[in-house]
């Protein structure tokens, strides 16, 4: 078995290792501008951002999730917000919300009642059906679109952008909903399941199988430095902090039926209206999901952070000082791999993959023939807090006609409301534009 030379560095090695050292800084700062919060979200919050991973989300996790790059300055603005929002300052201290604990999309929505109440405005917060909504991108409805204003030759009709219209129809799931062949996307509020550690470990797996091939040639102890980002997110997802969970909907048939209509920035062009129960729809831009508080977890939390933000640095130290020159070009090769993941999964929803919003958005988007995709969700399928969502999707060729839809959807869906029932059938008979 090949084992690494111990001997003292040669000068040929030390000018490699300085090339290599310089090498490693200018793409530690490349690598550093690349990243993005993300990977500090999804360690934060295992529950939501591994519940949706399967086989087939296994290649996106293993190429576009590991955290064994530069990610020093994120984490360092990581705990800047952290800070900013007081969560240093003891236990119970400071607010979750806008933190990589518990983000703030800054979306508003504004609810309408019927004609005897008056609409207002607030916070969409960390609503995830408006943030699933955003990743569904039915093709076909916009081809045909685009197919018939070609067909007439009418240039004006030419599509300007892909603008959905959706209307999306949250209630209580009953007793038959849920022994019928619905789709049921589960999300766990409490500690961490198999799924997710399989997802933990898919993902480091680039760095699994280098240690494994480094130790296996040159039996080197420092092919343990690839299994620390496993071995961190492992420890953080066994301390993750609890979240909030659905509320029990026994007495959601009380709640008067409202419409919130969610107002997305104009850059992204997608309008959705959800219907459902006040309550019922209210806990996802409200308290769902938010952490329990628990100051053990929480500095346990932000110690790891503090960990994650000292391995590259830390790497390239023992790199120009220490490392082998074979192991030395390992770690650059992972470097350039990592920094090169991160700029693809900056700009792409094929990063997201794995998320409780993105399972949502591909049943809800698939093509079945049918007018109206549903599909349930909660903690388990025939638990008390379990929702039937129900999503009609238009797609229109310009802004100005998403708008319009929206504003007819909404006129011919505010009766005054006599029980759930009748304005949930009067809401799905009225989402045609």
């Amino acid at each position: 078995m090949a084992t690494l030379d111990q001997d003292p560095p040669s000068t040929s090695d030390g000018s490699l290792n300085n090339l290599f050292g310089a090498f490693g800084s200018v793409l530690g700062y490349i690598g550093a501008e690349a990243a993005t919060v993300q990977p500090f979200e999804q360690l934060l919050w295992t529950q939501r951002f591994f519940s949706g991973f399967t086989i087939s989300s296994a290649p996106q996790l293993a190429l576009l999730h590991h955290m064994g790059g530069p990610l020093h300055k994120v984490a360092l603005q990581t705990m800047d917000t952290n800070f900013n929002h007081g969560l240093l300052k003891g236990s119970d201290r400071g607010h979750m919300l806008g933190t990589s604990f518990f983000p703030d999309s800054g979306w508003l929505y504004l609810q309408h009642g019927d004609y005897m109440q008056e609409s207002h405005t607030a916070s969409l917060r960390n609503c995830l059906w408006a943030r699933a909504f955003t990743y569904i991108t039915p093709p076909t409805l916009f081809n045909h679109h685009y197919n018939q204003g070609s067909e007439k030759g009418d240039t004006s009709q030419q599509p300007r952008a892909q603008v959905l219209v959706g209307h999306l129809t949250l209630s209580k799931a009953t007793p038959s909903n849920k022994a019928s062949k619905l789709p049921f996307v589960e999300e766990s509020s409490g500690g961490i399941s198999l799924r997710i550690i399989l997802g933990l470990m898919v993902a480091e797996l680039s760095g699994i199988i280098l240690a494994i091939i480094l130790f296996a040639i040159y039996r080197t102890a420092w092919s343990l430095f690839w299994l620390a980002p496993l071995l961190l997110r492992l420890i953080s997802a066994c301390l993750s902090l609890q979240r909030e969970p659905l509320i029990p909907l026994s007495d959601v048939a009380k709640d008067p039926i409202n419409d919130f209509e969610v107002q997305f920035p104009k850059s992204d062009g997608s309008f959705l209206l959800i219907t459902g129960p006040q309550d019922l729809v209210l806990q996802f831009s409200r308290h769902y999901g938010h952490p329990i508080r628990n100051r053990f977890r929480e500095v346990s939390q932000l110690v790891i952070i503090i960990a994650f933000a000292s391995i590259f640095p830390l790497g390239l130290l023992c790199s120009a000082l220490w490392m082998p020159i074979p192991v030395q070009y390992v770690w650059l090769s992972y470097q350039i791999f990592a920094v090169f993941s991160m700029l693809v999964a900056r700009y792409s929803h094929v990063a997201r993959a794995t998320t409780t919003e993105f399972r949502i958005a591909q049943l809800l988007g698939e093509e079945t023939g049918e007018e109206e995709r549903a599909l349930l969700f909660g903690q388990e399928r025939y638990g008390s807090g379990t929702i039937k969502a129900s999503l009609v999707i238009t797609c229109h060729a310009r802004y100005r006609d998403g708008k319009d839809c929206i504003s007819k959807i909404l006129r011919r869906s505010r009766p005054i409301k006599t029980n759930e029932s009748d304005h949930i059938a009067s809401s799905k008979s009225s989402t045609s534009c």
